[in-house]
């Protein structure tokens, strides 16, 4: 019964989260930077929401270890806890967040704008000023939206429906359409990025690592890339005005 309610509100909430189109949180959130009020937001309204739900089914461990309701999708789509090591991930991202560097370099010296998947304007900083609060988003993002997509949604519709399988794609679909902001790119990309998030839970085992990728992946988008252009375009516009 308490399984059955919670699925219910669960669902019932992301369906509220879709038609708003973004976070929203149900106390007051002060703060003047809008980095620090999203990263509030997504705290209250993930990361808060999901814990509930761990405590009130008795899952909680499931941030250091991979529920029983989904080792049998877990094995069955060949990422069973322990398939994936530590120095898998590291390399990848590792790899990654250097191309990306690199690029971003790339289009610095040429005038633009830090390549992204979509259109992520909205959330970019403007200024140096809005690094620091960029970090702090980047941060929450990767801890709440993982309690939240990674765990606590595919977790209580595998144990309503019995089906980890079902979980997994409707978290991770919940989790792109919530990034439509970002347009049909950006959502694609999403879609793509919370598969393999959710493939790192379940062949590690445990949710601090999809956290701490989430979290890198995102303070490189919203910091280092950003700040590495601005660097970049400042340096050469110095040097262009003291030629002149």
């Amino acid at each position: 019964m308490l399984v059955t309610l919670l699925f219910v509100l669960t669902i019932g909430y992301q369906i509220a989260l879709l038609r708003r189109g973004r976070m929203f949180a149900w106390v007051r959130v002060g703060f003047r930077a809008r980095h620090l009020r999203w990263a509030a937001t997504l705290w209250i309204g993930y990361g808060v929401t999901a814990l509930i739900g761990l405590i009130a089914v008795q899952r909680l461990f499931g941030i250091w270890l991979l529920p029983a309701e989904l080792w049998a999708f877990a094995f069955g789509a060949g990422v069973p806890p322990g398939s994936i090591g530590a120095g898998t991930v590291a390399i990848g991202l590792g790899t990654g967040s250097l191309l990306g560097l690199l690029l971003t370099w790339w289009r610095a010296r040429r005038g633009r704008a830090p390549w992204a998947a979509g259109n992520v304007s909205a959330v970019m900083p403007t200024s140096d000023a809005d690094l620091w609060p960029a970090a702090v988003l980047a941060l929450s993002a990767g801890t709440a939206e993982e309690l939240f997509y990674r765990l606590w949604l595919p977790l209580i519709v595998a144990m309503a429906t019995g089906s980890g399988l079902a979980g997994t794609i409707i978290a991770t679909t919940a989790f792109a359409a919530m990034h439509r902001y970002q347009g049909w790119i950006g959502m694609a990309a999403t879609f793509v990025g919370g598969g393999l998030l959710a493939a790192l839970y379940m062949g590690t085992g445990a949710l601090w690592v999809p956290m701490a990728v989430h979290v890198l992946v995102d303070l490189n988008a919203l910091v280092l890339r950003p700040a590495l252009s601005a660097r970049v375009r400042r340096r050469l516009s110095s040097s262009a005005a003291s030629r002149s």
